[in-house]
């Protein structure tokens, strides 16, 4: 008996092991934005950049219409050189998110964003709905380099493990060798990180540099210098699983908005402008900002003359992201990353500008002129005349009073009645010798009436 019992509770547990948790995980799996395949293959050009570097790209990633601005107002001849404190002081009027500015001392990097858009909104969509997935990848891809000889301390970088004592795991810190200069690496991924485990799914990579060097598999350019007004104000918490904020350093560089007070990074909705959120838990946890971003509209790419202080129509910007992320660029990181793309990025950032701009634009004026024309009267006549189902069968025989048409038969009986009346009026005596019988004076009483 307890042989059978014992056989019975091992069959139940292969059933439940075999059935319940397999469907139970796949739930879990479905209910995520992206699959693990897709986060390696958006994480793999970046993973490997310094810790705070890396902070600022992924903070970035959720203000896409931002990083448009910000890569084009970099790429203007007046703006294209500057460095240091020349730069901080061009960036303060600019009502950009303090990740945005940070990425404008590395043109390369926020151009690239820029120019690969569909990769930026599901970048900065992925670390808003799965923060803990992208800490845990990066930590993988990391790990992957370091296993295959490419991640090592040199003179662009340090590279040390460090331990949470907490749950006794180990991670991998990036960070820069000296605090003054930031070197960007630009690697191949199925060079540094090994064969790609995902062959469904390649990593995406960004050329290197001319005149780059090649270090350990990565690709080495000059570095950049960085100004500490708009430096050195985040940094990976990889402990708590989130980026720690210098509250006062961000709200010196934050000084076109609210000031804040949370050490920790929160996604500020009224920076995200027309952008629209993926998915439906993101969707709602930042629905109640909604409000807020129409209040402080003017500071998230759309001021009320259509144009910032720097003279660039936002309006136009909303129309390009629009391009990209949605039927266009959209679909291209679709067919590579397996299903990754804005889909909903032309229903709310697209058409909703477009109607603004309709009705500001020249249909508005359009209407105006029609409606002051001859026109008018009759549009509207025709608008409550219209008929709403197929019109009636016209009747076989029309009133008389709508159309003056008689029988053919009787048109035919008069015509002949006429023509004898004619025909005896010519063999009348009278009428021949032009005398002024009855028919004459009808023929003049007629010709009375043409003069």
């Amino acid at each position: 008996m307890l042989l059978k019992a014992a056989i019975r509770l091992m069959l139940l547990f292969t059933v439940f092991t075999h059935v319940f948790v397999p469907a139970a995980y796949a739930q879990d799996e479905a209910a995520k934005t992206f699959s693990t395949e897709q986060l390696d293959q958006m994480l793999a050009p970046v993973a490997l950049y310094p810790d705070e570097l890396l902070a600022n790209v992924l903070m970035a990633a959720t203000y896409p219409l931002d990083v448009v601005q910000a890569a084009r107002w970099r790429k203007e001849a007046a703006n294209k050189k500057l460095t240091g404190d020349a730069l901080a002081k061009a960036l303060e009027p600019k009502a950009w998110d303090p990740s945005v500015k940070a990425l404008t001392q590395f043109p390369e990097v926020i151009e690239t964003m820029s120019d690969k858009l569909d990769w930026t909104q599901s970048l900065g969509d992925a670390f808003l709905a799965q923060e803990d997935d992208v800490f845990a990848r990066v930590q993988f891809l990391r790990q992957k380099a370091e296993a295959a000889g490419n991640l090592k301390s040199n003179k662009q970088q340090t590279v040390k493990r460090e331990t949470n004592t907490e749950t006794r795991t180990e991670y991998i810190v990036i960070q820069p060798a000296s605090p003054q200069y930031v070197y960007v690496p630009v690697y191949q991924p199925t060079v540094v990180y090994g064969p790609w485990w995902y062959p469904a799914y390649p990593p995406y990579y960004w050329n290197y540099y001319p005149g780059a060097t090649f270090v350990n598999g990565l690709y080495w350019g000059a570095g950049f210098a960085v100004a500490n007004q708009i430096w050195g104000w985040n940094n990976f918490n990889w402990r708590g699983g989130h980026i720690d904020i210098d509250v006062n350093r961000y709200n010196n560089i934050n000084i076109n908005r609210p000031p804040i007070n949370n050490n920790r990074w929160e996604h500020n909705a009224a920076h995200r402008g027309a952008v629209p959120y993926r998915d439906k838990t993101t969707r709602e946890k930042y629905a109640k900002n909604d409000k807020l971003r129409d209040k402080n509209k003017d500071f998230s790419g759309f001021d009320k003359g259509g144009l910032d202080k720097g003279g660039l129509d936002k309006t136009r910007d909303v129309d390009r992201v629009k391009d990209k992320l949605g039927d266009g660029g959209g679909d291209k990181f679709k067919d590579k990353a397996g299903g990754i793309s804005g889909d909903n990025f032309k229903d709310k950032a697209g058409d909703r500008t477009g109607d603004k701009l309709k009705d500001k634009g020249g249909d508005r004026v359009g209407d105006k002129a029609r409606d002051k024309s001859i026109d008018r009267p009759a549009t509207k006549d025709l608008k409550a005349k219209a008929p709403t189902r197929a019109p009636p069968k016209v009747a076989s025989k029309p009133a008389a009073k709508a159309l003056d048409v008689k029988p053919k038969a009787q048109v035919q009986k008069h015509a002949d009645r006429g023509g004898a009346s004619r025909a005896a009026a010519r063999s009348h005596p009278q009428a021949r010798a032009g005398g002024g019988g009855g028919g004459a004076k009808r023929g003049g009483g007629g010709g009375g009436r043409r003069r």
